[in-house]
């Protein structure tokens, strides 16, 4: 048996802000973030992790760095583990795109993979994320065979790993929260995962992100 572990990045400017950045526009991670990754990390400590992955936007690479520096170990880049590209919808604010057209990303998790209501913002789907991400699944369970491996990603990308390994619609996932540094389990047992860890954290979040 093996783990393939994602963690979602520590807090960046861009979620203080609730600033839709995607992959393209850079936002650092706060104080608060690093220090979100460095108690997820030291959780890590107590297994083996023979390899980390991380997604190449900057976000993602900082919380790579903490990871890295706590374990003791490299780490790979990975476009697969991008966040999604987010087209017309970059550098917008959140609640300004509520405002002016609804719960537009309500749509983002659409059950027909062929279908992308948002379309119009030339955001990428839900669909193509799902695919990536069991293309990255696919490969990592056959080369890492009897290895942990640690997968630092986005939001979207851990919704579609979860939604893939509990075999689930996506709109099932739409209302899963991910906090930021968060590390969710996904246990392969004879060539099948299963999602056996989720929105792991230092138990103090527990009180106040929930």
């Amino acid at each position: 048996m093996s783990l393939i572990i994602f963690m979602r990045h520590g807090q960046a400017y861009n979620n203080v802000k609730r600033l839709l950045v995607g992959r393209n526009l850079e936002s650092h991670l706060t104080e608060l973030g690093r220090k979100q990754v460095k108690q997820s990390s030291e959780l890590l400590k107590t297994i083996p992790i023979h390899k980390i992955y991380s997604s190449p936007v900057i976000r993602t690479v900082e919380t790579a760095e903490i990871a890295s520096d706590t374990l003791g170990l490299d780490y790979e880049l990975d476009e697969r583990l991008f966040e999604i590209e987010l087209g017309k919808l970059v550098g917008l604010y959140y609640d300004d795109v509520l405002s002016a057209h609804g719960d537009l990303f309500a749509k983002f998790y659409s059950d027909n993979d062929d279908e992308n209501s948002l379309l119009e913002f030339e955001v990428e789907s839900f669909g193509s994320v799902r695919e990536r991400i069991r293309n990255l699944l696919h490969e990592f369970v056959e080369k890492h065979v009897g290895e942990n491996i640690l997968l630092i990603s986005h939001l979207d990308p851990i919704k579609a790993a979860i939604s893939l390994a509990m075999n689930i619609k996506p709109s099932s996932v739409y209302s899963v929260q991910v906090p930021n540094a968060s590390i969710n389990v996904l246990k392969n047992y004879q060539d099948n995962l299963s999602l056996c860890g989720l929105n792991i954290l230092n138990m103090e979040r527990y009180l106040t992100e929930f």
